[in-house]
């Protein structure tokens, strides 16, 4: 570089700096309400994190809000240990079961033979719980006890353990012996338990004859709900809200119809669904046939018999209504479902809103697979008791069932009577189910067996 330039190239940097010294003062002297330029974007960033974070706390506590039941009762109720079903046997015992299927009832297996000489226990006079079955009673042998399931050996005569009567009531039993009951093909395990003395008047209060039995108690909430769970035996629905109610089955077992035509469309051509034809001399519908009567429902033929329960089952303390619905065409079952609403808050003629239903029992009729019985009467499923173990205000209902898909299709039923926590998202199992074979113990005999 010429010497003579040197001045101008030192000049022309310092006028360049002068410039970005001069910039950055300025910007740091911006008087932004919120502070400079760069106090400001720090701001920016942890304002846009707050709201991040307040976001996601706030799906958080809608998704515990929405089901309350399924994310916290069921974590209280499991404290609690298995709630197994408990059944009326006379006016001081209950009887529940433990473990079903514990063999076949006329094989002659290990547990037939380790049972030494079984004694009949005396049945009552009169069956309080019919829909159990548990009315054939049988104490096996002392000696035995060592073949016998974990549970059955770790629970001995004088144990105590709490039978949930109702939504508001939970009292002492004793367990008196183990005892085992035919349960149509098989043998269920279980126990008679004895009602203390002092818990008759609670006991005999109760006009049900189907509980809840856990061997320990069930954690509580904290605080309590004062919500009343209910049977709201005197609820009536008015001719509007019945009208409405009708409006809403039949819309939407149209487009449940739809969804299961589509689904029997679609695998009409699947092996399944072409090596197994219906048993010979049954006169229930095929495929044609089915998709034929569904274009009878679409078009609204078919006609409509159901019947309304109500029941305060949440902290909201609205009533939700239990519907069950049968369609029938020519005299013939042609669609079944359950249905849950919530009814109209306030007027007693505001509309009640469809929460959810369940169909399975008419994808089961148009599989072939559901006994020939279903439907017949209003009886394929029935809230038999409910109750509020944890105090949360959130019901535990009992349920009995008839099973869509029984071990011999198209033959006996087999029903199932099952604990299930409510939400209004639908119902959440327990996992402590009862199911009962209504197989005629003929029917069990296998010649095969020497």
């Amino acid at each position: 570089m010429r010497r003579k330039n040197r001045k101008w190239v030192a000049l022309a940097v310092g006028v360049y700096l002068f410039i970005l010294f001069s910039a950055y003062r300025w910007g740091t002297e911006q008087r932004i309400p919120e502070g400079n330029i760069f106090v400001r974007l720090q701001r920016e960033g942890i304002r846009r994190q707050a709201e991040e974070r307040a976001r996601a706390a706030a799906q958080q506590a809608q998704q515990q809000e929405q089901q309350p039941a399924a994310a916290i009762g069921e974590r209280r109720l499991s404290s609690g240990g298995p709630a197994y079903i408990a059944a009326r046997y006379d006016a001081t015992h209950v009887v529940f079961v433990v473990t079903t299927d514990a063999e076949s009832r006329f094989a002659n297996f290990p547990f037939r033979r380790s049972s030494g000489n079984p004694t009949r226990i005396p049945a009552p006079a009169k069956l309080s719980a019919p829909l159990a079955g548990l009315d054939e009673l049988w104490e096996p042998d002392s000696h035995s006890l060592h073949f016998f399931p974990k549970i059955v050996q770790q629970t001995h005569a004088g144990d105590q353990w709490w039978l949930s009567v109702s939504s508001d009531s939970t009292i002492p039993v004793v367990v008196e012996r183990v005892v085992f009951a035919p349960t149509g093909c098989s043998l269920a395990l279980g126990f008679l338990a004895s009602v203390p003395a002092e818990q008759q008047p609670a006991f005999n209060a109760s006009q049900r004859d189907y509980f809840l039995i856990r061997s320990s108690t069930v954690e509580s909430a904290d605080p309590p709900t004062n919500a009343h769970i209910a049977d709201l035996t005197a609820w009536k629905a008015s001719p509007a809200v019945s009208r409405l109610i009708q409006q809403q089955l039949n819309a939407r077992m149209k487009d449940e119809v739809a969804k299961i035509d589509a689904r029997l469309i679609s695998n009409a051509g699947s092996p399944g669904a072409t090596s197994l034809p219906l048993p010979i001399g049954d006169a229930r519908p095929r495929l044609k046939e089915w998709l034929h009567a569904d274009q009878g429902l679409a078009h609204g033929e078919g006609i409509l018999d159901y019947d309304v329960r109500a029941f305060r089952l949440t902290p909201d303390g609205a009533p939700r209504l239990f519907v069950r619905a049968r369609w029938t065409l020519a005299d013939a079952t042609a669609f079944l479902m359950t249905a849950w609403f919530e009814a109209g808050p306030g007027h007693p003629d505001a509309s009640p809103v469809l929460l959810w239903t369940d169909t399975t029992w008419s994808l089961a009729l148009r599989e072939g697979e559901a006994p020939v019985s279903v439907g017949d009467r209003l009886d394929f499923q029935s809230v038999l008791n409910e109750f509020d173990a944890d105090h949360d205000g959130w019901a535990e209902l009992l349920i009995h069932s008839v099973d869509a898909r029984p071990p011999q299709p198209m033959q006996a039923a087999s029903t199932t009577l099952a604990p299930y926590l409510y939400t209004d998202k639908g119902l959440v199992p327990m996992k402590a189910a009862f199911r009962r074979d209504s197989r005629p113990p003929q029917s069990c005999l296998d010649t095969s067996d020497p």
